[in-house]
Formats: structure tokens, C-alpha cells, sequence
């Protein structure tokens, strides 16, 4: 009766341990930063300097030095102007779904900060 009573005891220690330890990142949503920079401007140093990449929230972000280059490679997202900034919810994969465009430099901050958990 003791041995089964040890044994009970130890599952559920055991089982308390694995639940309390266990990581639920199922809610978090992952996401690639696409930044279409115009030449050599600063516009790297204003977005890298906005993300928490400690969050682990981005699975990628992406620099492109002109429009040409952006407009080029991704034709469907309708990039008109740099500076540029777009956001995509990926699950962790490549990008995937749209979530963000703005040719404003503070609203892509803002919102990277919200994303980062930062503000």
C-alpha cells in the first residue's frame, strides 16, 4: 500500500514538473520585417534599433537597398515608395500574410514596438 502511495505521489510531482516547465508559445504569432531602404539612407539603423529581437517574435527581417529591388522581387505587395516598411504574421515560416505597409518611418516603429511586447 506504501509503495503504491509512493508511486502516486511521484507521478504527480513528476507530471506537476513537466506542466510547469512545459513553454506555451502556441498564442505568439512570429513575424519577417520586409524594410525597402532609398540608397544608403538610415532607415536600417531607425528599424533595428525599434525591434526587441530578444522577444524572439521576428523570424526575419529584410533589407532592401532601392524600390526597384523591391518592386522587382515582390511585384504583388504593390511597394510604391521608399522609405518602406512592411510586416508579415509567419508562423515562424517565409513570408506569408500581409500584415502591416507604411511608408511612415514612426508609424513602423510604433507598431514594431507593439509587436516586440517593448512598449
Amino acid at each position: 500500500m506504501k509503495g503504491n502511495l509512493v508511486l502516486f505521489l511521484t507521478a504527480i510531482i513528476i507530471f506537476s514538473l513537466l506542466v510547469g516547465c512545459a513553454t506555451d508559445n502556441g498564442d505568439e504569432k512570429m513575424y519577417s520585417v520586409l524594410v525597402v531602404q532609398n540608397g544608403d539612407d538610415n532607415t536600417d539603423e531607425i528599424i533595428t534599433d525599434a525591434i526587441d529581437v530578444s522577444t524572439g517574435r521576428f523570424h526575419e527581417i529584410k533589407f532592401l537597398m532601392s524600390l526597384e529591388d523591391a518592386q522587382k522581387t515582390y511585384p504583388e505587395y504593390e511597394i510604391e515608395k521608399a522609405p518602406a516598411v512592411l510586416i508579415f504574421e509567419t508562423g515562424g515560416a517565409v513570408l506569408t500574410m500581409l500584415e502591416f505597409k507604411t511608408y511612415n518611418l514612426e508609424e513602423a516603429v510604433t507598431k514594431l514596438k507593439q509587436l516586440s511586447n517593448y512598449e
